[in-house]
């Protein structure tokens, strides 16, 4: 069955129970301590104290002690600096407008169209689906530095315009951690549009430099690790062995691997294209009777539990009935009986369909039945990968192949299961092995860890910093990337919808208004009014006549213009939420369907 059928047996949705399960019960303990001590303790007021928030899947603190360390950053000497810096980073910032939009349609593209070789840009990072348990710290790392950088960019950007910030907040939501500026917007209202288009822009762009900073530092990995590992670009090093790794005995760190299934590895990139290679060509084994008969009973065996996991009752209540309707099963001789709930369990078992390794024509996908690949192992012995026959089973006759040792021709793929031979450099011996595995792809690369790097001191054996530097920015780059480019689009309370609305402002305040708003309007650097005192003595002596008419038409004149405000603001409303309910089902589409790719590529 496949667990994708299943969302209860998903990793991702395992993963996501097991999370709120522990909310749950963090939040119920934290609540049931509040109504016991709360008359005790003052706990609200230390809340309130250290403005500290405890809600269901949410913590969060908001301080005012990094503002005077934020503001002398900003100000005084290096204030010139941080002018010029925002005012490049909005341009840039304002540039990935319609870069983000564009990627948002090429991914849906690709989704929808399929094209062979090309996969899209955009795919969500899902703990316990393609990001492992051990690299969870990365990600929640790399999330947490990469949201500081973007709310530093708020307040600095801030401080560089002359408004203050109220505090800066830290949060952990769900699962993951962030950061947040509580801007002052009495200030932020009285600043020019321009000023305020900086502010909003200073996030993205300091994701941006992050992401440049990130793989610049990447990129020279081997350059700055240098003083304590050498880097080979032809060479692939054994730098790390999981404790539960099924090759823990026969690899030691420091080894080489040169070569899997005769195609030459040199990088991470050519183990992954070796083992890819090997995945798509179809091989058979001659097997014995008895490693046949177990690979049955365990697939058999995983049917059975299932569909006994699916019928407790009945099986509760008829035990001994239900044993027999399985071997009656696994032998072909249905049998009836008088008895309603006997009859149920047969045409419950009925639906399973027995596993024929033999059978060359069998259709049953048995790779998404492996719920137990410990047993499935068992079924082999020790020297099998190394000395397995390989065949070709036709369906006319398999059995050629393998008849005179008397065993049966397997299709391997059936199972997942495959042969690498590795040729590996043993750095303790100063020789060439060759090492056969035997078993899945998956578990073949959960053996070990690789890298182009081999340490030059003893003592860092045991710790592989090249693995750690370069995963940690292969994390950080992409998670500070999403995060400029899904701020920069109006998507609500992201940035994205401030900028948006600033920026419309700007266009209807530079083409649409009249010489009376673009003085009144916050983006005005006028602050003085000369005044000619002769115009003023002219027009107080002439005649009532003609004041009384211009004061009609003044008054007319004002009625028209605000008449045509009106307009330019409903526009300017319409133009908005046009892009705003455009951006939101883009948006919605990118990451619904981003998620059903992951699925269909799982």
């Amino acid at each position: 069955m496949d667990t994708w059928n299943n969302p209860m047996s998903a990793p991702f949705f395992s993963f996501v129970i097991k999370i709120i399960g522990i909310w749950i019960i963090f939040f119920g303990i934290l609540k049931l301590i509040y109504i016991k001590y709360r008359e005790q303790i003052d706990i609200d007021g230390f809340l309130e104290r250290t403005n500290l928030s405890v809600q269901l899947f949410y913590i969060g603190f908001s301080t005012t002690r990094l503002n005077s360390i934020i503001k002398s950053i900003s100000t005084g000497r290096y204030e010139k600096f941080w002018y010029y810096w925002f005012k490049i980073g909005s341009w840039i910032s304002l540039s990935l407008l319609p870069l983000s939009i564009g990627l948002l349609v090429y991914n849906l593209f690709i989704i929808f169209i399929k094209p062979t070789g090309i996969e899209p840009v955009i795919s969500p990072i899902v703990p316990g689906v393609n990001v492992k348990g051990s690299d969870s710290w990365y990600l929640i790392i790399s999330v947490l530095v990469s949201m500081i950088i973007h709310e530093l960019g708020h307040a600095i950007a801030s401080y560089v315009s002359k408004c203050d910030i109220n505090s800066i907040g830290f949060f952990f939501l769900f699962v993951m951690p962030g950061a947040s500026v509580n801007l002052d917007y009495s200030e932020l209202d009285k600043i020019s549009l321009w000023q305020k288009l900086r502010i909003q822009c200073g996030g993205v762009w300091h994701n941006v430099v992050l992401c440049i900073i990130g793989y610049l530092l990447l990129s020279s990995s081997s350059f700055l690790l240098s003083p304590f590992y050498k880097f080979s670009n032809d060479k692939l090093y054994i730098t790390g062995i999981p404790n539960e790794s099924l090759l823990e005995r026969n690899l030691n760190i420091g080894d080489q691997i040169l070569s899997i299934n005769d195609c030459r590895v040199s990088n991470r990139s050519d183990l992954v294209e070796c083992i890819y290679k090997e995945l798509d060509r179809t091989r058979s084994y001659c097997i014995s009777h008895n490693t046949i008969s177990c690979l049955e009973n365990v697939f058999n065996n995983n049917n059975n539990n299932n569909n006994n996991n699916n019928n407790n009752n009945n099986n509760n209540n008829n035990n001994n009935n239900n044993n027999n309707n399985n071997n009656n099963n696994n032998n072909n001789n249905n049998n009836n009986n008088n008895n309603n709930n006997n009859n149920n369990n047969n045409n419950n078992n009925n639906n399973i369909t027995n596993v024929n390794l033999s059978n060359v024509n069998n259709k049953i996908n048995l790779i998404n039945q492996i719920y137990n690949g410990k047993r499935l192992r068992e079924c082999f012995g020790v020297n099998d990968a190394s000395t397995l026959v390989e065949c070709a089973p036709t369906a006319l006759d398999f059995h050629s192949a393998c008849a005179k040792s008397k065993k049966e021709c397997i299709n391997f793929n059936q199972f997942n299961y495959h042969i690498f031979n590795l040729n590996i450099f043993s750095q303790d011996f100063d020789n060439i092995e060759q090492l056969s595995f035997l078993g899945t792809a998956q578990e073949l690369w959960d053996s070990f860890i690789v890298n182009n790097y081999q340490s030059r001191f003893i003592i860092l054996n045991g710790w592989d910093f090249p693995w750690y530097f370069n995963q940690f920015f292969s994390y950080l780059i992409p998670v500070s990337a999403g995060l400029a480019a899904f701020n920069v689009i109006a998507i609500p309370n992201m940035d994205g919808e401030h900028i948006l609305e600033t920026i419309l402002s700007i266009i209807f305040l530079k083409f649409g208004s009249s010489g009376n708003d673009k003085k009144n309007s916050p983006n005005n650097k006028i602050n003085k009014t000369k005044i000619n005192n002769n115009g003023i003595n002219k027009e107080s002596t002439s005649s009532s006549s003609s004041s009384s008419s211009s004061s009609s038409s003044s008054s007319l004149s004002s009625s028209s213009t605000l008449s045509k405000k009106e307009k330019r603001e409903r526009l300017k409303l319409i133009i908005s939420k046009v892009i705003k309910v455009s951006t939101i089902v883009l948006f919605g589409l990118t990451v619904v369907l981003s998620f059903y790719n992951l699925k269909y590529q799982r």
